[in-house]
């Protein structure tokens, strides 16, 4: 009998040491420690194959990384990861209704409602309605997926607050839930939050919550203070950093949200939190950063095709930042790449990474191969309506002019153009002397830009092909509204192409008023400018020749 007692108690004592460790492991996939976290349900699961609870879990942490990646193919990755744990625990544990929900709620993100609720309501039947964490976990779907149904989550938390009224994950969803619905009024879902935080004082997750809704509201000095307030509360709360982090760049305190990342990856020191500070990095738009970490890492472990694509991506953005030879890095990077993932049976490449190695080749003086790159990356994707203008460009550069004429007014006609759109479509129709379509594209320009020099500098060259004699004047408005513009500004006559602009516009109206307005006196007011500019000056030279022959 003392034997059998000691065996149970033995037994007893492993379930609570398995217990404890699923908590433990939990804990560290709530503080995004991705990597240790999976680490860990791997042990678990070899410690307790049959286990639905382990599986679900393990899943969940796949699940939400990929939340933090927003919609990129590296989430897309980890959802399947997660897809796959789910199924496991199913199979291994049928009675266990969490990876019922787990599958559902993959359905449900993949716009399968139908389905997934089937699975959704095999979970509730096989728990008779009575387990709460089934229920939040559902309704927690409803509530962070785009696709929403904040009655149905409302019903399943108004009958987890009946189970588990001192639960704070139940009060948390309600404050979530009751956001969802009015985004406009954040004072319920802060009651809800104080709530949960009351009923866990050591918890940072309500707190930061409520950080999260004040930077929702455009609010970031109060936000600030919450994720403050987080990490007084837990200062190994991980998530806290990166929402500061988040707060900083909406700031453009690039100084800062490098600061605070930095935090973030202390906490989480392993090789996925550096390849996902990375990630954060260049999903945040500073390329140079990115590009500098990717570098760091590849110094001691080479081996993530991910991080070469990053790196390429980023490298097209900012190659001139690392000069001389930024752009060739970018290509050596996704060529690397393709050469990693070739090797992988059915991978699928995405569009950009041909866009990406088109508009390298087109920086390093391969605007021939680029374009082919481009095309392919169209023909993939044809939404990507700006992959026009980066055809056209290519065209435009090799002085295939007709080509970029055709590539630019199928971007324009797609609609959302860019001013550098009909600023290189004047300069191919000027090009290829279609001058009054030029004159027309410039004519846009000035519209939307009415302080753009260059563009009326080419109004004003457009006009002077399509009046060579200058009877009709139709270039003096233009080299006009150019000699405005400058002068408005004689600060900054010697930079750029101003001055020589200047000269220009002085030379035409000093002609015009010579020869078509027979005003020798205005004529020579505007040569006399150009001498004050440019004393060797040609036909500055010869005017006044001819003006003392007169005399």
């Amino acid at each position: 009998m003392k034997k059998i007692i000691l065996v149970g108690v033995g037994v007893f004592l492993s379930l609570m040491s398995q217990s404890q460790s699923l908590k433990e492991t939990m804990r560290m996939a709530e503080n995004e420690r991705f990597e240790s976290a999976k680490n860990s349900f791997r042990n678990l699961v070899i410690a307790e194959p049959s286990n639905g609870d382990i599986y679900y879990y393990f899943g969940e942490t796949y699940f939400n990384q990929s939340l933090t990646l927003r919609d990129t193919v590296f989430a897309r990755v980890l959802k399947d990861s997660a897809s796959i744990m789910y199924k496991k625990g199913s199979e291994v544990d049928p009675a266990n209704p969490l990876n019922f929900v787990g599958l559902g709620k993959i359905l449900w993100y993949n716009k399968y409602q139908n389905q997934a609720e089937v699975l959704f309501k095999q979970a509730l039947d096989m728990t008779k309605s009575k387990n709460a964490t089934v229920m939040l976990k559902i309704a927690e779907t409803y509530i962070n997926a785009d696709f929403k149904s904040l009655k149905a989550a409302n019903e399943l938390l108004a009958k987890a607050l009946k189970l588990e009224p001192k639960n704070p994950d139940v009060h948390i969803l309600i404050g979530d839930a009751m956001l969802e619905a009015d985004p406009m009024d954040g004072s319920g879902p802060v009651k809800k939050y104080n709530e949960a935080a009351a009923l866990d004082v050591n918890s940072a997750k309500p707190i930061l919550r409520i950080g999260k809704l004040y930077y929702r509201a455009k609010n970031p000095n109060e936000a600030l203070r919450w994720y403050k307030e987080a990490i007084k509360i837990d200062s190994t709360f991980a998530p806290a950093y990166l929402e500061m982090g988040e707060l900083y760049i909406m700031a453009s305190i690039n100084n800062k949200a490098l600061e605070s990342y930095k935090k973030y990856l202390i906490l989480n020191n392993d090789k996925e939190a550096r390849d996902r500070f990375s990630q954060v990095l260049w999903l945040n738009k500073l390329f140079e950063d990115a590009v500098n970490e990717i570098s760091k890492i590849q110094l001691t472990d080479s081996s993530s095709y991910t991080l070469y694509r990053l790196l390429g991506y980023s490298y097209s953005e900012v190659g001139d930042k690392f000069a001389p030879d930024g752009y060739k890095k970018g290509l050596y990077a996704m060529r690397k790449f393709f050469d990693m993932t070739s090797q992988k049976a059915g991978f699928k490449y995405l569009s950009t990474d041909y866009s990406v190695v088109g508009k390298l080749l087109s920086k390093t003086g391969q605007d021939s191969l680029g374009i082919v790159e481009l095309k392919r990356a169209l023909e993939m994707d044809t939404t990507k309506k700006i992959l026009n203008s980066d055809i056209a460009l290519a065209y435009y550069k090799i002085k295939k002019y007709n080509d970029a004429i055709y590539y630019y007014s199928r971007k324009i006609a797609a609609g959302d153009p860019t001013v550098n759109d009909y600023l290189y479509l004047g300069s191919a129709y000027y090009a290829s002397k279609q001058f009054a379509l030029a004159d027309s594209a410039f004519k846009k320009v000035t519209t939307a830009s009415p302080e753009l020099t260059l563009a009326y500098k080419y109004r004003a060259k457009c006009n002077v092909q399509l009046d060579p004699d200058s009877k009709l004047g139709l270039a003096k408005p233009h080299y006009e509204k150019v000699m405005e513009l400058i002068l408005a500004k004689p600060e900054l006559l010697e930079k750029g192409n101003n001055k020589k602009d200047l000269i220009e516009a002085y030379e035409y109206l000093g002609a015009y008023n010579l020869i078509i307005l027979k005003d020798k006196d205005k004529a020579t007011e505007f040569f006399t400018k150009i001498k004050d500019l440019d004393p060797n000056n040609k036909k500055v030279i010869d005017f006044f020749k001819d003006l003392e022959k007169t005399k």
